[in-house]
């Protein structure tokens, strides 16, 4: 009997056994590896995305900022910043390669994202993203914020495109760090599953699933820790709050306030919140709304810092139990927002209200006037003289100038009115509940600080202003209206005068619709020819010859028949319609000079005058003009002269420049009279060193010369002061025979009036020059000359009938 076969292990059944179990623990190992390497694979790309969601609200930050940034005139590339948001989302979402930021990090290659809740957060993060950067486009095209699509959380189409931008980053951060909360979770879920799946097999003893089972311990240790280290890093702060106050805060929270984490627990963090925003942050604390908050926290060094929160409520999380605060510091981008909201209100120079902002609050008081049926007044002031100051002494003593008048006012009105710079030289004051009587005196205590000197780039000057009060009665009105009645009074002030006030009345705005009317008709008489030079010769007394001429100008207008110059020569001077004006009539007289000197007609020292006003001395390049014209008409320079005001040369005043160049005309060898001499404020030491050629005696000295010892006395002292300088003495506005003998009595030299002749056109003057000069005669009642005669009591009588 053979005996039964001994039991080989490796016979071909213990074979087939061994290879099975063998296979099954090849299996189980191929199964264990591939599982660990699957993990590992999946943890890594988890983290990575997690890393790129965590950026996503360091890009959304980065583009608000650049886009205040880009608004406020910075230097930004906010298309780029939202560029890589929005690429990031979709690589997020759909996989690929996220681009890497200023070089800080690595392109990243991730799969494309996996579970139905992580795609709908980054889903939800791409249209945020999208939604971002479209109202950022938007806020730098100053568009408005309704015309823009949103693509998420649809509800905030209607919000100014500033707060969208706010709205939806934080909502792009919070998306991006819930995703990536959800991430966290996934991953754990998966290891845990996995170490369960190694315990499995582990328990068939094999030591490479318990190596490896360790090993995925280790590496999922690491990505927890990794998580963890990315949340306490991050600058966002992080708080839960529970029944007994705060229960955590992240290391952020205690490095932007300063100050120890047990100063923070409990009801510590909301004893630092501002007294204003305290209760709100408590009811959300404790009640997890509203949603989002914006409040003021102080920290270790007194600072007050805005904080944006987001309000998670957690507390059926078993995990958290709590109200979760995640904020974000945005101090910065309050500060630029307030910045902005000041430049759009604010005068930029002067620190005070701009037009905008004294509208808004006139439009309030117009509305509270409604209700409470109270009086307001608005005063418009506007500086005297202040483009010469400007033209003179330049730009940077003009704002100097400026900023003191904004303190001499501020220290007259009332802190409860509102002071306002216009622009320019204008500024606003609005007296609330004040009366006309009340306004009346503001105004005269402005203009008596304004008339103390202030020291303006080493020198002390004095300016004066002009002044227009407009009263609102009570009850329903309207700001423009309020604001143009104060500008028509504060225009007659400077018509009257200047350096005074004027009260609005009605009457007012019809001689500002006819001063209108007059200025487009001027301007439309100088394109149809309806102006013209005449001329009224100036008489040797000694010999009775023509001696010369002034130019003065004249309009006929078709509809309003001869304007008066007292009409239209201050609108000229008002528009700088003075300039075309003074080159037309310089012109005229050179031409019509030369054409006389052609024709044999004037002696060698025969001059034609004309007047140049202050505003063409101040504005400049008189010199260059006059230069001009002599070699155009070839005419001498010794047989032309300009007529100036003593106010347009004296020192300190705009006519420094003009001085000069009226000096290099003389030394040219024309001639340089001082027109109205006596009344104005000359310095007689000055006088000595001005190239004067001739004085003329204002007529208003000469009218009364004949009954009056006071003006006899006056003109006598003018013509010997003449004389003493080695200058002529001219009367203007000799009118009568008394007067003439009165004049030649004083030592007058030369004479000028309706007594020798009328203002005429030049071919009168031509008729004149080549015949007998009639005998003087008593004229007719010069106020009734309707050309405004230069030396009667006429037109001529107030102002220059030409400026030249």
């Amino acid at each position: 009997m053979r005996a039964a076969p001994a039991f080989r292990p490796f016979a071909d059944r213990g074979r087939r056994a061994i290879a099975a179990i063998l296979l099954t623990f090849a299996l189980f190992s191929a199964l264990s590896v591939t599982l660990s390497i699957w993990a590992t694979k999946r943890s890594q790309n988890q983290a990575s995305v997690v890393e790129v969601a965590a950026r996503q609200r360091t890009l959304a930050e980065r583009y608000v900022s650049e886009t205040l940034l880009a608004r406020g005139g910075a230097r930004a590339d906010p298309g780029h910043t939202g560029s890589l948001l929005v690429r990031s989302a979709r690589v997020l979402l759909d996989g690929g390669t996220a681009p890497s930021v200023n070089g800080d990090d690595d392109e990243t290659t991730l799969s494309a994202a996996s579970g139905s809740m992580v795609r709908r957060q980054l889903e939800q993060e791409r249209r945020l993203a999208a939604d971002l950067t479209a109202t950022g486009r938007a806020f730098l095209a100053h568009r408005p914020a309704a015309a823009i699509p949103l693509t998420a959380h649809e509800h905030l189409r209607f919000r100014s495109p500033l707060e969208r931008l706010r709205v939806i980053a934080a909502l792009t951060s919070n998306v991006s760090l819930n995703a990536a909360r959800t991430i966290a979770n996934q991953t754990d879920d998966n290891i845990n599953a996995l170490i369960t799946t190694q315990v499995a097999l582990g328990g068939a003893g094999l030591l490479i699933s318990l190596a490896l089972a360790f090993a995925l311990i280790a590496a999922a240790r690491r990505q927890t820790a990794h998580f963890r280290s990315l949340v306490t890093s991050s600058t966002d702060l992080v708080l839960v709050f529970g029944a007994g106050g705060c229960r955590y805060g992240s290391k952020s929270v205690a490095a932007m306030l300063g100050r120890p984490d047990g100063e923070l627990l409990g009801d510590g963090f909301t004893s630092f919140v501002n007294p204003e925003d305290r209760v709100m942050v408590q009811e959300a604390c404790a009640h997890g709304e509203p949603r989002g908050i914006v409040f003021r926290i102080v920290n270790r060094f007194g600072e007050w810092r805005h904080l944006e929160a987001h309000v998670t409520d957690l507390r059926d999380d078993r995990r958290v139990r709590g109200v979760v605060l995640n904020a974000r510091d945005i101090s910065e981008r309050v500060r630029l927002e307030d910045e902005l909201t000041r430049q759009a209100f604010h005068d930029g120079l002067t620190g005070l209200p701009n037009r905008a902002l004294f509208r808004d609050r006139l439009d309030q008081a117009l509305a509270r006037s409604i209700r409470s049926k109270e009086v307001l007044v608005v005063l418009l002031l506007d500086l005297d003289g202040f483009k010469q100051v400007n033209d003179s002494m330049g730009h940077d003593a003009g704002d100097q100038l400026l900023r003191q008048v904004a303190e001499r006012i501020a220290d007259v009105v009332r802190p409860s009115d509102t002071l306002a710079r216009l622009g320019g030289d204008e500024f606003a004051t609005l007296l609330d509940g004040a009366n006309e009587a009340q306004a009346v005196a503001v105004a005269r205590r402005l203009l008596e600080s304004l008339a103390v000197p202030m020291p303006v780039a080493g020198r002390d000057l004095a300016i004066s202003a002009s002044v227009g009060i407009a009263v609102h009665p009570g009850g329903p009105g309207e700001s423009e209206s309020l604001i143009r009645d104060a500008d028509v009074a504060m225009y007659a002030a400077k018509e009257a005068g200047r350096g005074r006030y004027e009260v609005f009345h009605y009457d007012m705005a019809r001689e500002s619709g006819e001063l209108l009317a007059l200025e487009h008709e001027l301007r439309l008489g100088m394109q149809r020819g309806e102006l013209s030079v005449h001329y009224q010769p100036e008489i040797a007394l000694d010999s009775t010859a023509v001696v010369g001429v002034e130019a003065l100008l004249r309009w006929h207008s078709p509809t309003r028949g001869s304007v008066p110059p007292t009409r239209f020569i201050p609108i000229a001077e008002t528009t700088g319609l003075i300039f075309e004006l003074g080159e037309f009539v310089l012109r005229d007289a050179c031409n019509q000079t030369a054409q006389w000197r052609r024709d044999g007609l004037l002696p060698e020292d025969f001059v034609t005058w004309i007047n140049v006003s202050g505003r063409q001395l101040s504005a400049g390049g008189v010199g260059a003009l006059v230069r001009r014209e002599l070699d155009a008409a070839a005419l001498p320079p010794s047989s032309l002269g300009l007529e100036v005001t003593e106010t347009a040369i004296v020192e300190g005043s705009p006519g420094d420049r003009a001085r000069c160049e009226l000096q290099e005309l003389h030394d040219l060898g024309v001639r340089i009279a001082i027109d109205d001499f006596g009344t104005g404020f000359s310095s007689l030491g000055q006088l000595r060193y001005f190239p004067v050629d001739m004085l003329k005696v204002d007529q208003s000295f000469v009218q009364g010369v004949e009954h009056d010892a006071k003006d006899a006395a006056i003109t006598a002292n003018l013509v010997s002061l003449a004389h003493a300088l080695g200058v002529l003495a001219i009367a203007e506005g000799i009118e009568s025979t008394g007067q003439l003998t009165s004049v030649r009595a004083a030592g007058c030299d030369l004479g000028q009036g309706f007594l020798f002749a009328h203002p005429v056109p030049a071919d009168e003057i031509g008729r004149l020059l080549s015949g007998d000069l009639p005998k003087p005669h008593e004229p007719r009642d010069s106020r009734h000359d309707g050309a405004g005669g230069k030396n009667g009591a006429g037109a001529e009588a107030a102002v220059r009938a030409v400026h030249g």
